[in-house]
């Protein structure tokens, strides 16, 4: 049984690369971060086509590695952001009362929102900027609406060339809980890794690119288990397999103590890494 993540590199974790990925590893200023490229449509991994860039922090309370990070948040998004992206629509996704699925609207709160003053035609003000606009459409059981829906009806609407989806993830291993920042181009689907599947939010269904921005924080009860059972080098794998399997309250994701404090610096991370991206005069602003 595989433990749910939505982190693309950890399923090629313990594969050779071969015809249907290819990975390429970088570091910039002591940050680790690896470009994996998905092939093909079916695949081991279970992932759709595309750029997967993972960004890794190891100390994620110190300043000027939260600057380095920003950097490189903001290197990757430029690395996938398509030809045409005037106007962009970034949401935020998540449920902001839960801190550990907060990230998303925290995030889209911090974005720089210029797309009103386009529509005054003020563009004299504007110059280096984008036309970026924010929704944050919580989360079904809120609103008793579909996310994927609201985000297509806006699209429909606004009419941006891009869509930035900013959610939690989650992840295998406790290590990697707020310490792992994932960017692709396939999209996302809201839930999946806690195995609440969602509508997704991709090009297929609104019509035009999606860049999903994402942090690990959450990570199983069963994952934790199985990690647990490696690191001592335990013969009963299976049989708390099939222990897991018959125990829904076994399906419960966990958070580390300091999940306040540190989704704020990701906050900050993402948020200075996405500004930088979509407005070259960010500084300035």
């Amino acid at each position: 049984m595989k433990s749910r993540t939505d982190l693309a590199f950890e399923e090629v974790e313990t594969l050779e690369e071969e015809g249907s990925f290819q990975s390429e590893r970088k570091t910039y200023q002591g940050i680790g971060w690896q470009h994996l490229r998905i092939l093909k449509k079916n695949n081991l991994l279970e992932k759709e086509p595309g750029d997967y860039i993972t960004i890794e922090i190891t100390r994620l309370n110190d300043q000027q590695e939260r600057q380095h990070a920003a950097a490189v948040v903001e290197e990757a998004i430029l690395q996938l952001l398509p030809e045409k992206n005037h106007r962009v629509l970034v949401v935020g996704l998540g449920n902001q009362e839960v801190t550990a699925d907060s990230l998303g609207p925290k995030v889209a709160e911090e974005i720089v929102v210029t797309s009103h003053l386009f529509r005054l035609q003020q563009d004299a003000d504007l110059e280096g900027c984008r036309d970026v606009a924010v929704l944050i459409p919580r989360v079904m059981g809120q609103t008793g609406i579909e996310t994927a829906l609201l985000v297509k009806a806006v699209t429909q609407q606004l009419q941006p060339d891009l869509v930035i989806a900013i959610d939690a993830l989650a992840t295998r291993s406790l290590e990697r809980i707020n310490r792992v920042i994932q960017i692709t181009n396939t999209g996302i689907r809201p839930g999946s890794g806690v195995g609440n599947h969602r509508l997704a939010i991709d090009q297929a269904n609104l019509g035009v690119p999606v860049i999903a921005v994402g942090v690990a924080t959450v990570v199983s009860v069963e994952a934790l288990i199985f990690q647990v059972l490696e690191a001592i080098d335990s013969h009963e794998t299976q049989k708390a397999e099939d222990f897991i399997q018959n125990r829904t309250h076994f399906q419960m994701v966990v958070t580390p103590k300091e999940m306040d404090e540190e989704v704020l610096h990701l906050e900050k991370i993402l948020a200075q890494g996405i500004n930088e991206a979509l407005h070259p005069r960010f500084s300035e602003l």
